[in-house]
């Protein structure tokens, strides 16, 4: 989790989880509404009118089980970097993602 309590500016990755917590109402938040949510460098975002907007930070353990064994293996693989303010790793994850997912064969 970040402790620092002003967020980053967004910067959309394909390591953005998109509806990433179980319980919204922790954030002020009404699952009825059925907010667009991501998770990205430590904290929660919701998208609005095609903007992101930083809701607040966040724990990964607050995060869905599933979510949580996703961005530890996607951390073990290369594919998020450790640090997202050092771009020679943000680089490195972008480069892992074209060559192991986006040029994946399609399964369709």
């Amino acid at each position: 989790m970040s402790t620092n309590k002003t967020p980053p500016p967004f910067v959309y990755r394909d390591w953005c989880i998109q509806d990433p917590v179980f319980d919204v109402r922790k954030y002020g938040l009404d699952p009825e509404d059925n907010p667009d949510l991501y998770y990205w460098n430590g904290w929660l975002w919701k998208r609005e009118q095609g903007e992101f907007k930083p809701v607040a930070p966040i724990s990964e353990s607050e995060l869905d089980k599933d979510v949580q064994r996703r961005l530890q293996n996607w951390r073990e693989t290369g594919l998020m970097p450790l640090d997202e303010s050092d771009p020679e790793q943000v680089q490195r994850a972008r480069e892992e993602w074209k060559k192991r997912v986006w040029s994946a064969p399609n399964p369709w």
